[in-house]
């Protein structure tokens, strides 16, 4: 009886156990094998401002959702996972007839206060012309009584004696010998020479310090060059090289666009930055210079033309990608020796 219990028991813990490792599996096999599907459209009209950019990336069965969109200069997004839905919140369209209404009651405010502050004023007025009246009627006052003093009284013949203007009395002159001119001509001759030899020794000294610097700095650059030669020139390095171009080639050949149309007509105001966008564009030209035809402009400013790209990648190819470069012994080693290497 007691047997019949524990074997129930282990068969509940065996399906138990079945059931999450087969919901393990198949997490696994949805990740690996349902693809990531992506779309995007662009317009450029002539010019960046004017152009528009819209994308689009899905995934299983549209229950996680990105979109973006790049109009009239506002990047906008928005990411919904099954019903849930987040991201940038558009503006709010002010319509004429609010912005009427708002000026309507800024208005209104105005002449509230306006009114309210009309009294206040008038006030302040009042008492300014009141003080200033009071003021004149003094300045009055005193100046009619200092009229009736007359010139004869004593208090006229002091401030006349105060205001007779006091003799100068000449002043000697202060001057020195000719000798402690002498003497203080050669002194500031003598600084000044110092002064110069003392920036002519400092700037010698400046000179010296930096030539040797440099030269320190040529010798440890050459001795680091030649170090990364010798590791590059290596055979191992060299073999995990070429297998890490090939790995990477395989992978992005197996993640190109299904479809890509579109023309594109680019220029920009210097000649030279055109050149250096063509030159950036040939990397990838091999793999779409079949669908999409560029035509740089060197002349004038121009971004011109419509693109449509559609296309879907699944992460069994990038799990293949890390799996040959995880076995591969060159690639070990290598990694290896980048970890440890010093200058």
């Amino acid at each position: 009886m007691v047997l019949h219990i524990l074997l129930i028991i282990l068969k509940i813990i065996g399906i138990i156990i079945a059931v999450l490792l087969g919901l393990i599996l198949l997490l696994l096999v949805i990740l690996l094998c349902v693809p990531v599907r992506y779309r995007m459209e662009a317009s450029m009209p002539g010019e960046i401002k004017e152009s528009t950019v819209r994308g689009c990336v899905t995934w299983l069965l549209r229950l996680i959702r990105i979109d973006a969109s790049f109009e009239e200069q506002e990047l906008k997004w928005r990411v919904r996972i099954a019903w849930k839905s987040f991201g940038s919140e558009p503006k709010k369209e002010v319509t004429h007839g609010e912005e009427n209404t708002d000026r309507e009651e800024n208005r209104k405010e105005q002449r509230v206060e306006s009114s309210r502050g009309l009294p206040k004023v008038e006030k302040e007025s009042a008492e300014e012309k009141t003080i200033v009246e009071s003021g004149q009627a003094a300045s009055k006052d005193m100046e009619e009584r200092s009229g009736k003093k007359t010139e004869k009284s004593p208090e006229s013949i002091l401030q006349k004696t105060h205001e007779r203007p006091e003799k100068v009395q000449p002043e000697k002159n202060s001057e020195k010998p000719e000798k402690t001119d002498k003497i203080e001509k050669k002194e500031e001759k003598t600084g000044r020479f110092e002064k110069i030899k003392c920036t002519i020794v400092k700037f010698c000294d400046k000179i010296k310090h930096t030539v040797g610097h440099a030269e320190e700095k040529l010798e440890s650059l050459s001795e680091k060059k030649d170090k990364i030669i010798k590791e590059l020139e290596d055979p191992v390095h060299q073999k995990a090289f070429s297998k890490a171009k090939k790995e990477t080639g395989k992978l992005l050949k197996r993640w190109k666009p299904k479809v890509i149309k579109g023309t594109v007509r680019f220029g920009f105001e210097d000649p030279c930055h055109t050149g250096q966008a063509l030159a950036a564009f040939s990397i990838i030209y091999p793999f779409i210079g079949e669908f999409l035809s560029i035509e740089p402009n060197f002349e004038r400013r121009i971004l011109k033309g419509d693109v449509k790209v559609r296309g879907g990648f699944r992460m069994v190819p990038l799990v293949c990608f890390l799996w040959n470069l995880v076995w591969c012994r060159e690639i070990r080693k290598t990694y290896h020796d980048i970890r440890e290497f010093q200058l």
